[in-house]
């Protein structure tokens, strides 16, 4: 009988490997990752949000407004948090002049936006006409360094047990909630 070497650590050598290919397109592409954080959605536990973004722009360290891009007759878009693993991919930021920035604003159209809490409740939040979110450690622009920009968004991460609470509220009775927008946000 004639014995088989067999070599299972070979396979993970191949040429293909996720780590190889990783590095491949990291050296082509400069990439800046910014955390956005909005301390209301923070203070309420939103963990995801749907906003028909119209415009979008950036707030230098002066406080002077840079529009970014229009979003004309854009569909909601959903931004969730890092827990997620969504992010959001932008060579638009680009086009700002040089110098330091503190916040990205997103302006909204007054229908289809939608904010859901950490439980799964969601709640309407088209009276909104803007929201502004900080931006961790600020961003700088330099011209002679362009990057493409992944913003990441700080939101609470879901609950396991929001999976439950359509059996909770079949068997306890939905109770009408206040909503909780009308006592963290203001127009």
């Amino acid at each position: 009988m004639k014995k088989t070497r067999f070599y299972p650590t070979i396979w993970s050598t191949a040429p293909y490997a996720p780590s190889v290919m990783a590095g491949w397109y990291g050296a082509e592409t400069q990439e800046t990752e910014l955390i956005l954080r909005n301390e209301p959605a923070t203070a309420l536990r939103v963990s995801e949000m749907s906003l028909n973004i119209t415009k979008l722009s950036a707030i230098d360290e002066h406080g002077e407004e840079h529009f970014i891009i229009d979003f004309p007759g854009q569909n909601p878009v959903t931004l969730k948090g890092i827990s997620s693993g969504n992010f959001i991919r932008s060579k638009s930021v680009l086009s700002l002049p040089e110098g330091k920035y503190s916040s990205l604003r997103f302006y909204m159209a007054g229908w289809g936006n939608q904010f859901i809490y950490q439980d799964g409740v969601a709640e309407s939040a088209n009276s909104f006409e803007r929201l502004d979110f900080q931006i961790e450690n600020g961003f700088e622009v330099e011209k002679s360094k362009a990057p493409e920009v992944k913003l990441w968004f700080d939101f609470a991460p879901y609950q396991w047990k929001r999976h439950f609470k359509p059996l909770t509220d079949l068997f306890i009775g939905s109770k009408s909630q206040k909503p909780r927008l009308a006592n963290m946000f203001g127009n």
